[in-house]
């Protein structure tokens, strides 16, 4: 006769080893796809924060390349551009504001202390409907005002243009006088009676250069020689 195999089953103790491992294991796991979770939604935030960023300060680069050579008056009643251009920020008219599309307006960017060292690039808008910006000292309303870049290390602004009207005229007739454009951190349109051509913001360790369409000829020409 054939002799039957004995089956011998688990114990009580090695299955509770058993399931003291598996429940390491599951916690292990469980700890593991925790701190997964939390780096990946960290950089999932700091994607779309930088996304965020960027699509703004895209649209104040279109504005800025849209701006307008505004002709205004100054104090002592003489035209000018309303353009006023300083390393900490700049305030101009463009043909491209973000919040009030389709119409002109006045904007400001400029820095601002964010309190630990760095800046915060801000942007600032007053729309131009319904309103006759006729003399540089005019108080407008700035209705709208957004952060566009938070805590940047380095932020200054840079201007490319002409120092004067009459170096401007002056090479056309003259070019042997070797006047050129110049990049300064200073530029008024009111008293230069001329408008940049292009406007540079450094940002950290990037610079970011925007162009700015030659329109300035004609106005200035138009409020020179009326006739």
């Amino acid at each position: 006769m054939g002799t039957h195999a004995k089956v011998r089953g688990f114990t009580l103790i090695e299955l509770l080893i058993a399931l003291t491992i598996f429940g390491m294991v599951i916690g292990i796991a469980t700890y593991g796809y925790s701190l997964f979770s939390r780096s990946w939604d960290g950089r999932l935030g700091q994607f779309q924060r930088a996304q965020d960023q960027y699509q703004r300060l895209d649209l104040v680069v279109a504005a800025l390349e849209n701006t307008l050579p505004y002709v205004v008056r100054g104090p002592d009643g003489a035209p000018g551009f309303y353009f006023l251009g300083r390393q900490e920020g700049l305030t101009l008219v463009t043909m491209s504001p973000i919040f009030s599309a389709g119409n002109l307006a006045v904007v400001r960017v400029f820095r601002e202390p964010s309190g630990d060292g760095t800046w915060n690039l801000l942007y600032e808008e007053a729309p131009l409907e319904g309103v006759q910006l006729r003399l540089a000292s005019q108080t407008l309303p700035f209705q709208h005002r957004m952060v566009v870049l938070r805590d940047v290390p380095d932020l200054e602004f840079s201007y490319f243009g002409w120092r004067s009207i009459e170096r401007r005229m002056a090479v056309a007739d003259a070019p042997e006088l070797g006047y050129v454009p110049e990049w300064s951190t200073e530029f008024d349109g009111l008293v230069l009676n001329v408008h940049p051509q292009r406007i540079a913001i450094r940002i950290g360790e990037s610079e970011a250069v925007v162009f700015v369409p030659e329109r300035a000829d004609v106005s200035f020409r138009r409020f020179l020689d009326p006739e």
